[in-house]
């Protein structure tokens, strides 16, 4: 990552926490990264983290489901969208599956959960990405895994939804 890009993106970060601190959170930055640990009274902690090539986009981990995870994912995407008269930017938010990647790492979370951290072309590049993670994260765990959309589990779905 060019240097320039690495300054434009903590700036961006910095203001997503500016609006993060206006709500009543608590912001804090972790060094040498491009992350943030958000906290709130009464509620878990999440981090703020820029997640570098092919993914690069903002992510906020862990992802669960949770009502509080979803509100703070609004004010991250709040945060990003330009307002008027402001100068937009390449920046996407998105949050579905890419499964033209089917190579992706998952992080393992308790109760047989997972959280799909990225997408990839091809197993060697997603190793590399898994090393990656653990070296700055090495308390989660993380693996590899083939991930394909199943179409028969796509059928019965529609059909039930009918």
């Amino acid at each position: 990552m060019k240097h320039s890009d690495w300054l434009r993106l903590n700036k961006e970060g910095e203001q997503i926490c500016a609006v993060f601190r206006q709500q009543g959170y608590q912001c804090k930055k972790q060094s040498r990264r491009l992350s943030w640990q958000l906290s709130q009274e009464g509620q878990d902690d999440y981090t703020l983290t820029w997640l570098p090539a092919p993914v690069g986009d903002w992510s906020l981990i862990p992802n669960d489901s949770s009502p509080a995870r979803e509100k703070m994912w609004a004010i991250v995407q709040n945060a990003l969208t330009p307002k008027p008269g402001q100068a937009t930017t390449d920046q996407r938010v998105q949050q579905s599956e890419d499964y033209s990647r089917p190579w992706a790492i998952v992080r393992l979370l308790p109760d047989a959960r997972r959280y799909t951290v990225a997408r990839f072309f091809n197993r060697q590049d997603a190793e590399d990405h898994r090393r990656f993670l653990h070296r700055y994260m090495p308390a989660s765990e993380f693996e590899v895994i083939f991930d394909v959309p199943n179409p028969q589990l796509n059928n019965d779905v529609a059909h039930i939804k009918t």
